[in-house]
Formats: structure tokens, C-alpha cells, sequence
């Protein structure tokens, strides 16, 4: 099972190109501190067996609609030897499915895990909307993480685009905890921002931390029993779990003390609800949280099948599937 990608893009390609560039060298290349660097990823028989792990099977780039249909073309860029910077030789940009297309079928062989092609996905999204852009990211995250028991590995790259696209995708992370890893590249002057492919090895990839706020089903049903304004404390409210047909299960055979040590401290801590008149009241930080929480629970509904991302390509005009031959 290889990796997919997320990716915000602009109108630069190397963006896209140079990390894929970088964990290529990497994956060939093999040793130890490269197997440090893959060790999350893959299936655990398959790093049992020694096999390699983190081949990139798709990615997914979430862009504007003058992008997509060229309107607004990719800027200029350095074909650079692997690992250094250059300044020459320039290719001139051009219509960016045109510039990716081309690089792609060139740079993506080394870490394709053998197949012969890779699969592209353009998510066209809106630049100045964060709801509209979270939620088709959202949709894209729960096709990936609903695919069979286990899911699609998905790393999110924070570097292009703009603000309102990577603050989707670092939301999507944090609130789904179906994103495995989240990561920077960074360009050491303007010449290495026009490069292709990888510019240094040091400093090069940044790992980001993936701060956790996955909402788990108690919290979620204590956050819901708290919707009136008045304040319930807390003993009512382990009183409401406990006879509630569908939340009584989540807290049976938890003491108390242990509920309140347990969830809401923490819940307090994290502003999810807040001490009010002897009791709790929803907490500015939920109120901050639940539209983008609703969202992300409407796109991986309880009751329903998730639908893969192939079959999500067919049914929104937002999202399109492409595959791209690889060179050999």
C-alpha cells in the first residue's frame, strides 16, 4: 500500500516535484537513516519482511479553477540537478497539468513502488472560502481513511497554495486523525523556490507536529448533552450517560472520580466546556471547533458506506481523476 499525498498548489510545480524528488533519493538511496524516516509508514507485515515502504501511489492537489483550466499559468522553473540549487536552465511555465504532467512522467518513477503509472486527483477548490476548501478536503480525507479495514496512507504537504488552503488541510489533520503525517519543504533563497527538484538534503523537509484533536465518542456525547445554556454539573452529567439508550455503554464501569479525571479535566483544559454556576456549559473552544467538526462528521457519516475517492471523482465536478504513465 503506497502513500497519497495531499498537496496544495499555486503556480509553482516544484512544490509538487521537489519533495517527491527528495523522498526518492531517499528511498533508493535506503540505509539506515533513511528506514528511520519510512518506519511509519506501510503495513506492519510489510516492514516485518524488510520490504521498502513509503512508495507514493497518488496525489491529491487542491488548487483554483484558473489553474485547472490554465487561465492562470505555472511560473517559470530551473531544471536543477538533485540536491543543488541552479539558476539555468529556465523552462518556460505554461499551462500547469501541461508542466506537472510532463514532471511527473519523469520524476515519479524511482519512488512509484513499481507500478507503471501514477494517479493524479485535482481538487479544485476556492482560495478565499475556508468552509467551501475544508470541506472538499474533508470529503477527500474520509474517501481515503474509509477505503477497507485499514484505510489510505495520507501525508499532507503544507508548502503551497495559500493560507486558506493549508489551514484546511492542517484542520482536516488535526480534527480527522486520518493524516499520518504533515510536512514543509523549505526553499533556501528565491532561486531555490524556482527549482524542480530537491534543493539540499539538511534543511530541506520539515516534519510538522499533527496535533490531535480528534473528538472521541464520550466527549462527543457529553459536548451534546451540553447544549442547553443552563449548567449541568458534573454529577448530572455522568447520571445523563448512564441512562442514555445510546451513550450508557461509553462510561460503564467508570467510577465517577474517574470520569471526571478522565474526560472532563481534560475537556475543561482544552476549552471544550467551561465551569459555569456550579456546573459545565459548552466551552468557547467547541463553539470555535463544531461547524468544522460538523462537517468533518457529515463526510464519514456513521450509517452510511464511504464512498473511495475514484467513485467521489465520477459523482463532484470538483474532483477529477487522472492517470499519468510513467517513464521508463
Amino acid at each position: 500500500m503506497g502513500v497519497y499525498h495531499l498537496i496544495g498548489l499555486g503556480r509553482s510545480p516544484g512544490v509538487v516535484t521537489g519533495p517527491l524528488t527528495y523522498l526518492a533519493h531517499r528511498y533508493t538511496r535506503w540505509n539506515d537513516d533513511d528506514r528511520r524516516f519510512f518506519a511509519r509508514s506501510g503495513e506492519v507485515r510489510q516492514r516485518t519482511a524488510g520490504g521498502k515502504v513509503g512508495d507514493v501511489q497518488a496525489i491529491v492537489l487542491f488548487t483554483t479553477r484558473e489553474v485547472l483550466n490554465g487561465e492562470v499559468l505555472a511560473f517559470d522553473y530551473v531544471d536543477n540537478p538533485l540536491g543543488r540549487i541552479a539558476k539555468e536552465p529556465v523552462t518556460k511555465g505554461g499551462p500547469m497539468k501541461d508542466v506537472l504532467r510532463q514532471l511527473l512522467r519523469r520524476e515519479w518513477l524511482a519512488i512509484s513502488g513499481g507500478r507503471h503509472e501514477g494517479t493524479l486527483f485535482w481538487c479544485e477548490v476556492d482560495r478565499r472560502d475556508i468552509r467551501t476548501t475544508y470541506e472538499r478536503v474533508v470529503r477527500v480525507v474520509a474517501a481515503l481513511a474509509g477505503v477497507g479495514g485499514q484505510g489510505k496512507e495520507m501525508w499532507a504537504n503544507l508548502t503551497g497554495g495559500n493560507n486558506v488552503i493549508n489551514a484546511a488541510l492542517e484542520l482536516a489533520a488535526m480534527l480527522s486523525g486520518d493524516v499520518a503525517r504533515l510536512y514543509y519543504v523549505q526553499a533556501e533563497n528565491q532561486d531555490a523556490e524556482k527549482c524542480v527538484r530537491y534543493t539540499a538534503e539538511d534543511g530541506y523537509w520539515v516534519d510538522l507536529p499533527v496535533m490531535p484533536l480528534a473528538i472521541s465518542r464520550v466527549t462527543r456525547a457529553i459536548l451534546d448533552l451540553l447544549d442547553p445554556p443552563k449548567p449541568i454539573s458534573a454529577k448530572e452529567l455522568y447520571g445523563r450517560l448512564l441512562e442514555h439508550p445510546e451513550h450508557w455503554n461509553l462510561i460503564q464501569g467508570v467510577a465517577f472520580e474517574i470520569f471526571e479525571e478522565v474526560y472532563l479535566k481534560p475537556m475543561r483544559k482544552q476549552g471544550l466546556i467551561a465551569e459555569s454556576g456550579g456546573g459545565y456549559i459548552v466551552g468557547p473552544q467547541w463553539e470555535l471547533v463544531q461547524p468544522y467538526q460538523q462537517i468533518l462528521e457529515n463526510a464519514r457519516p456513521a450509517d452510511l458506506p464511504i464512498e473511495p475517492i475514484e467513485a467521489l471523482a465520477k459523482q463532484e465536478s470538483w474532483l477529477e481523476e487522472e492517470k499519468v504513465p510513467l517513464k521508463f
